[in-house]
């Protein structure tokens, strides 16, 4: 292939851990594509980008079954959501008021394009642990060394 045709596959900066493993397969200043298979019982998230560096997220389930999670960040009462979401469901759009984050209920690989550059400094994280074992009725729930040091979000029950 010549370099008028690049593949990004061969591009891509990828991250293994514990959790399964994420790769960046594309970044510039304005979007983001990502590609995460994650391990049955790990969450990745809540993350949410501060304005005026929010992030749309437009995201598929590739094969596995998720638990989506999300947190309206312009909302007083600030109610946490979630549903279950399979490859069946197909593109996924979450707006970028929203903090997100997802189970993985059982190994599942996931797509996910952001709408807006990353930007760590405006990121912030928040912990739902309590909150996934509760609705999802499970017992282990795996986080990355960040995620579990994030501060709890004070949310209503939805």
């Amino acid at each position: 292939m010549t370099d008028l045709f690049p593949r990004i596959e061969g591009m891509a900066q990828r991250r293994e851990d514990h959790r399964g493993y994420l790769e960046v397969l594309y970044e510039s200043d304005a979007c983001v594509l990502k590609r995460s298979l994650s391990r049955k019982g790990v969450f990745r998230g809540l993350h949410w980008q501060k304005p005026p560096h929010g992030q749309t997220k437009i995201f598929r389930v590739l094969s596995g079954t998720i638990a989506d999670f999300i947190v309206d960040m312009d909302a007083p009462d600030r109610l946490l959501h979630h549903s279950i979401i399979t490859p069946e469901d197909g593109w996924v759009r979450i707006d970028a008021r929203y903090a997100h984050g997802f189970y993985a209920i059982e190994e599942s690989l996931f797509e996910y394009f952001c709408d807006g550059g990353y930007a760590e400094e405006a990121e912030l994280a928040f912990a739902i642990t309590d909150d996934i074992r509760e609705r999802l009725g499970v017992t282990d729930v795996i986080l990355s060394d960040k995620d579990s040091r994030s501060a709890p979000l004070a949310i209503d029950k939805a």
